[in-house]
């Protein structure tokens, strides 16, 4: 599979519904429409945009009612699914990885955003579960779309990151590179992309895509390259409403 770029961003054939991985280049009327830890109005193409307070958690925050503008109870997390038609899932990355889901046959969609911490901590699998377990979702008829971050060419890691890594995913030595005893590269990616497989999805239902953030200045915000955050990327995905089923 292959994204392809539109005027929002890349967008991934195994999502079939509204849905975008930005770039630098901000999608028109989403900078000041988006505030964190709240939801609300947007661009004509998506009428309601929910956006968390990102923690570095594994926190899945879930809309199951109908929105309404305002702040959410509940607005920090690093995960958010709804069975709500024109709300767009925002989430922002400027090196971790944007993974999107959908259960087209229960329509429930998520928006994740994974750092190492999430990542290791399993918030893709915990957010596939939130969909099973809130939603009667089968893993069966999921698909996942894993965006651009910061690839194993660029991601040096440490103690800090090996060592948890190594407590929580046996199969570590999959996703790392050891360099030195105390130094890899880590595959954030790829360590989403066997959680995903793990939970029970069909490989043919999971896309990856292999951009690197740090080395493609040209297209991403890197926090590691540019040692600040001078800009992020939205990930977004929509339910349409019931005249865009399909």
């Amino acid at each position: 599979m292959h994204p392809v770029m539109s005027k929002n961003g890349f967008t991934s054939a195994v999502i079939p519904i509204p849905h975008f991985f930005g770039t630098r280049q901000v999608p028109e009327g989403f900078q000041t429409s988006i505030q964190l830890g709240e939801v609300t109005t947007g661009p004509p193409s998506f009428p309601f945009i929910a956006n968390l307070k990102q923690i570095h958690s594994t926190r899945v925050v879930i809309f199951d009612s109908p929105v309404k503008t305002g702040v959410i109870p509940e607005g920090e997390g690093d995960a958010l699914v709804t069975n709500q038609p024109q709300l767009l899932l925002v989430v922002r990355t400027a090196d971790c990885v944007p993974v999107l889901l959908i259960d087209h046959n229960t329509r429930v969609v998520g928006a994740i955003h994974a750092g190492w911490r999430g990542a290791v901590g399993g918030i893709v699998p915990k957010t596939i579960q939130a969909c099973v377990e809130h939603f009667g979702s089968d893993v069966a008829h999921m698909h996942v779309a894993i965006g651009p971050s910061i690839g194993p060419c660029c991601y040096e890691v440490d103690a800090q990151v090996i060592e948890p890594l190594k407590i929580g995913y046996p199969d570590w030595l999959g996703v790392l590179q050891e360099t030195t005893a105390e130094k890899g590269m880590l595959d954030l990616k790829k360590l989403i992309w066997h959680q995903s497989l793990a939970s029970g999805i069909p490989e043919q239902q999971v896309d990856r895509m292999e951009h690197c953030t740090y080395c493609r200045d040209d297209l991403f915000f890197s926090y590691r390259r540019e040692g600040q955050v001078n800009g992020t990327m939205m990930t977004g995905v929509m339910l349409p409403g019931d005249k865009g089923r399909n």
